[in-house]
């Protein structure tokens, strides 16, 4: 029994998660028979919020602000290294 209350301590956010994943689901399949498509879109993007917040903790990622620095200097990089890389586009004006 201690077993099991200690794995239910250790993954907390994992079965919260899993549940919010579960009931996002249960209410977009519910909103989807009622023909109530604002509320499917939403339960859609709960669902897939919090499936990435159980995939995010289950890797042990932490949002410091050192993260989210990181986070934007890679993504500038990248952002930049796109446009450089991006060719020309000639648009002819002889349509």
């Amino acid at each position: 029994m201690t077993t099991f209350a200690t794995s239910l301590l250790i993954m907390r956010w994992g079965l919260v998660s899993a549940g919010l994943m579960y009931m996002a689901s249960a209410m977009k399949i519910k909103c989807q028979q009622r023909s109530l498509k604002a509320a499917s879109v939403a339960f859609s993007g709960l669902g897939l919020c919090t499936s990435c917040w159980f995939v995010i903790s289950l890797f042990g990622i932490d949002f410091t602000m050192q993260n989210w620095q990181s986070i934007a200097n890679v993504a500038t990089d990248a952002f930049n290294y796109a446009l450089q890389q991006s060719p020309d586009i000639y648009i002819s004006n002889n349509l």
